[in-house]
């Protein structure tokens, strides 16, 4: 069978640009099982938009999407569905989970439910044999116009059993092209924390934590050292400290005996830091840590579940200065209850700890999120505004959200968010703002509902 893999993001605008490591996961167990796989990453492409030979010879397609990038993928599935009618395209991604009866009623044939490398491999075989609907965790329209989720599919326990994601059907040279630098690796999948504008969702995607064996993380790149030469590799767990001092010592152990001598970034949690465990991570080649600092005032980290204090960020990133690692920091502006006051906490807790770098992002309510259903309930959801206000890092650079907010307005959040990229000339953000020309020094009206 012959599968094709797409990634319909078209826009970086506001990104920075990173490979679909998902897809080459997918495309990798696939291969492994033997069809025939192609990625089609469409914003890798001057023109942004899929060519017939994409899908000509394919039996079925596989797209990706977000809740914000759902439009994109929806007029992806139009191009396809206008050349080949008949052509099964089935919908992934975090969208597929947390709005599958969306997903499926806006056209797609079927949705992957949670993690999808066995579900993939699964559904191919059956679909080859005619029975595409005994496969488990997919979604469809059955006979009678009702969404019927079959039985849910059986998490990957062991994470080394996996190939290593299938690079070579990944277009390099475009992604470098468009500016692409950092190669993404995953040593875990899941997460143990209850952050609210993460949770439940992340859970519902790939349930309870797992990680690999850094034996395993470490022949991968291994791999990469020899066929990519990547100048740093980024690892998109949502906190690679939680694998453990234990599992970091063995880590150093397997890179040396690789000859590994790559340099890496990585996110983790403020509080998920010391001085034992980041000189573990320097060792093994750990030279930038990006730190959730989310905001100054201990109500709103209270109010988000964070299950930090404000002075666990002051001491990581002490700590990681006194060492020489770079510390990044994410903060996000407008809490549905957020005051200014609470707003000049922030920025004076990121005048204090002067990031390397940061991003501001506004609090943005995205489907499956508690924060969410906390918005919802107290009517402060804007109607109407389309799914691009779901891209949170649009919506920090633009200056835009989707939260009506209790105690202060946008003109005063954006006001923040300026005097924040103030503290570090060519902050990313700015430096990504300006490279499009999206002012970042003027105030968006905050949009009627």
């Amino acid at each position: 069978m012959q599968i094709t893999l797409i990634d319909p993001l078209m826009d970086y605008r506001a990104h920075c640009v990173s490979e679909t490591l998902g897809l080459m996961y997918i495309a990798a167990v696939l291969r492994e099982a033997g069809h025939g796989v192609r990625i089609v990453a469409t914003g890798l492409r001057e023109d942004n938009n899929l060519q017939p030979s994409d899908i000509m010879d394919a039996d079925l397609v596989g797209i990706t999407s977000t809740s914000a990038l759902f439009p994109k993928a929806q007029s992806v599935l139009s191009t396809i569905r206008s050349w080949r009618p008949e052509l099964p395209v089935m919908l992934g991604g975090a969208h597929a989970t947390i709005c599958t009866e969306h997903g499926l009623r806006s056209g797609f044939d079927w949705a992957v439910i949670g993690e999808a490398e066995k579900t993939i491999v699964e559904f191919a075989a059956n679909l080859e044999r005619g029975c595409p609907k005994e496969t488990r965790g997919i979604a469809f329209i059955d006979d009678t116009d009702s969404v019927h989720k079959t039985p849910a599919q059986d998490l990957i326990e062991d994470l080394d059993t996996l190939p290593f994601p299938a690079r070579d059907l990944y277009d390099y040279d475009a992604f470098r092209a468009h500016g692409g630098w950092e190669f993404g690796m995953l040593s875990s999948r899941g997460c143990p924390f209850k952050c609210t504008f993460c949770q439940p969702t992340l859970n519902m995607i790939f349930g309870h934590m797992r990680k690999r064996g850094p034996e395993d993380v470490a022949a991968e790149m291994a791999e990469l050292q020899e066929h990519y030469n990547p100048p740093i590799l980024y690892f998109k767990d949502d906190t690679l400290s939680a694998n453990g001092l234990k599992w970091f010592d063995r880590f150093k152990t397997a890179l040396s005996e690789r000859k590994v001598n790559l340099q890496w970034k990585c996110n983790t949690r403020v509080d998920k830091v010391g001085p034992r465990i980041l000189d573990a991570m320097q060792e093994a080649g750990c030279v930038e840590v990006v730190f959730g600092v989310e905001s100054g005032s201990q109500r709103i980290l209270d109010f988000y579940k964070k299950g930090i204090e404000v002075e666990d960020t002051i001491k990581a990133f002490d700590l990681c200065r006194e060492r020489g690692i770079r510390a990044g920091a994410n903060v996000i502006l407008g809490a549905p209850m957020e005051t200014s006051e609470e707003m000049e906490q922030t920025y004076q807790l990121m005048e204090r700890i002067q990031p390397d770098h940061f991003w501001v992002f506004f609090a943005t309510a995205l489907p499956g999120k508690e924060l969410t259903k906390y918005v919802v309930e107290h009517n402060l959801l804007k109607r109407n505004l389309g799914y691009h206000y779901y891209d949170t890092a649009m919506n920090g650079v633009y200056g835009s959200a989707n939260i009506e907010l209790e105690s202060i307005t946008y003109e005063q959040m954006v006001a923040m968010r300026n005097r924040i990229l103030g503290l570090q000339s060519g902050s990313n953000q700015e430096e990504t703002a300006l490279r499009h020309g999206i002012s970042q020094h003027a105030p968006h009206r905050s949009v009627r509902r």
